[in-house]
């Protein structure tokens, strides 16, 4: 097991996530989605990620272990809005 694998491994998961929830128009953190382009980088985190998991651990586990990530990822990202300040005179 390559530790410095896994941590690429996380670090491009979650950001692959991130920035395919930033690329939905019902994304409640920026003002505008990222669009298509933003859509296509997380596509290429992802897939990124899932090559150092590749390289990380046996195929069966890394495919496991990306697609659990991904979950966790996706199941919390959508909160992460509730931390973001909201301005006291907006309605």
């Amino acid at each position: 097991m390559n530790p410095i694998m896994s941590i690429a491994f996380l670090l491009l998961t979650v950001a692959g996530c991130c920035l395919a929830y930033l690329a939905h128009r019902n994304q409640q953190w920026l003002r505008a989605p990222l669009g298509r382009a933003g859509g296509l980088a997380a596509a290429l985190l992802l897939a990124a990620g899932l090559a150092c998991a590749w390289q990380a651990w046996a195929p069966l586990t890394a495919i496991f272990a990306w697609l659990v990530v991904q979950m966790l990822a996706w199941s919390l990202v959508p909160f992460f809005t509730l931390l973001i300040p909201k301005d006291r005179h907006e309605p």
